[in-house]
């Protein structure tokens, strides 16, 4: 028997193919960041997949989020660093 369920990286793949047309339309710059951006949310597709929503995109989301979230307590940590001694 095969499959009934399309795997979540696929899923998040065809998220992906359907925005193809919203980043080709970004500045460079901004297609680069969209770029790094989903790849920090494909950094969690296994916690996503284990989740196993029927529509992995709020997931993709919050993935997003967290890896900004972790981003912004390195660069507050640096400030930190730098400023006391």
């Amino acid at each position: 028997m095969g499959r009934t369920v399309t795997p979540v990286r696929f899923e998040m793949e065809a998220q992906l193919r359907e925005l193809k047309k919203y980043v080709l339309s970004l500045r460079q710059e901004d297609q680069e960041h969209f770029a790094r951006l989903y790849a920090d949310v494909m950094k969690h597709v296994s916690s996503v997949s284990i989740a196993n929503p029927l529509n992995p995109q709020e997931l993709m989301q919050w993935s997003a989020i967290l890896e900004l979230e972790k981003k912004i307590q390195e660069i507050k940590h640096e400030i930190d660093r730098r400023l006391l001694p």
